[in-house]
């Protein structure tokens, strides 16, 4: 009977060896993949940064031309035309996004935390 135990033992030992074998050679492929596409993904995460930037000073320039439209028609003006509503639709289509972007969470410097993994990774890898 302790012969059938140790063998039963012996033969799950060999099972998760094998299993450890399989996992740290998926987890090694899965490593050398991430050390190549490393410069992509940086350069990715440096573009969505700058898309960002460039996005939130397009909205402050669409902000700071509809308080100008609005200080401008605050101002006596001939009733000729009806005033340009170009800023409603700005202002419309900016409250739509903030709704769109509800319950978001926003992460700022992206390339410093994209970085900070592969350092991480290569730290840990030496």
């Amino acid at each position: 009977m302790a012969v059938l135990i140790d063998a039963v033992i012996l033969l799950m030992l060999a099972g998760v060896l094998g299993y450890a074998f399989m996992v740290d050679r998926r987890v090694r492929s899965l490593m050398d993949t991430l050390r190549e596409l490393q410069p992509m993904i940086t350069a990715y995460s440096a573009a969505v940064d700058r898309s960002e930037e460039t996005a939130r000073d397009l909205s402050s320039t669409a902000r700071g031309m509809t308080e100008a439209e609005s200080r401008s028609a605050k101002a006596p003006a001939p009733r000729d035309k009806p005033a340009p509503r170009g800023g409603d639709k700005a202002a419309r289509a900016a409250r739509a996004a903030r709704a769109q972007a509800a319950g978001v969470t926003r992460v700022t410097g992206k390339t410093e935390l994209v970085q900070g993994f592969f350092d991480s990774v290569r730290e840990r890898g030496q």
